[in-house]
């Protein structure tokens, strides 16, 4: 699946958080139209989003917020790992950048496997070559063998990169701006290089992506993740 066509070609015209938001922001659109019935989202935010995505939650029959941040304004304040919701009640589950927070991210995977009926799905995200963000902790990153490991009680399990080299070193040099902090001619120079820097290497990317040499295909910035009990 190509989720990379989905991105618009000057996306930061728009609500434009960072590359890697722009990849989640895609792939979240193109699954929306699954989710459907009763949607759990662990860890998820009814306030103070970021980014482009708009959860449609005018399709489900319910639409569940789950985390233990009471500023974000939660249905239901509880942790990912262990919820006070009875078993196979979900149609689709999302968790997107939160396993990585979790000390024990397998027990939030087998929570999701509880709460899910036969068919149920999950969509997810979890980054790979991303800054420490610890929020309030940052445990681990992620490869494909780890995410397929998590998820081992699924019937199914997609896994898709989210950019490739190009992405990497572009979101590298992009999160890096902010650590130019002075106001002299020399640090507005530097940011506006660094700026235009990450964007040439991210339209790179785009363009190049699935058609990477083999040892490029190794970089990504994380991966999204559709898993189906």
């Amino acid at each position: 699946m190509n989720i990379h066509q989905d991105i618009p070609s000057k996306p930061w015209q728009n609500k434009y958080v960072t590359y890697r938001r722009l990849w989640l922001d895609a792939a979240m659109a193109r699954f929306s139209p699954e989710m459907r019935g009763v949607v759990i989202d662990l860890g998820g935010k009814r306030s103070e989003k970021r980014g482009t995505f708009q959860p449609p939650e005018y399709q489900a029959d319910m639409w569940l917020y789950i985390n233990l941040d009471l500023q974000t304004s939660p249905d239901l304040f509880a942790d990912v790992t262990k919820t006070p919701l009875k078993t196979q009640i979900a149609d689709s589950i999302i968790c997107t950048e939160v396993l990585e927070h979790l000390p024990a991210p397998q027990a939030c995977v087998d929570e999701m496997h509880r709460l899910l009926h036969d068919g149920g799905q999950v969509f997810a995200s979890v980054p790979f070559f991303y800054p420490v963000h610890a929020d309030p902790y940052d445990f681990q990153r992620f490869t494909e063998d780890g995410i397929r490991h998590l998820f081992r009680d699924f019937k199914l399990v997609e896994v898709y990169r989210m950019g490739g080299y190009a992405g990497v070193l572009g979101l590298i040099v992009e999160l890096g701006i902010s650590g130019v902090v002075g106001n002299t001619y020399f640090d507005k120079l530097m940011r506006w290089l660094m700026k235009w820097t990450s964007r040439l290497l991210f339209h790179y990317d785009l363009r190049m992506f699935g058609r990477e040499s083999a040892a490029w295909q190794k970089f990504t910035t994380g991966y999204f993740v559709k898993a189906v009990r």
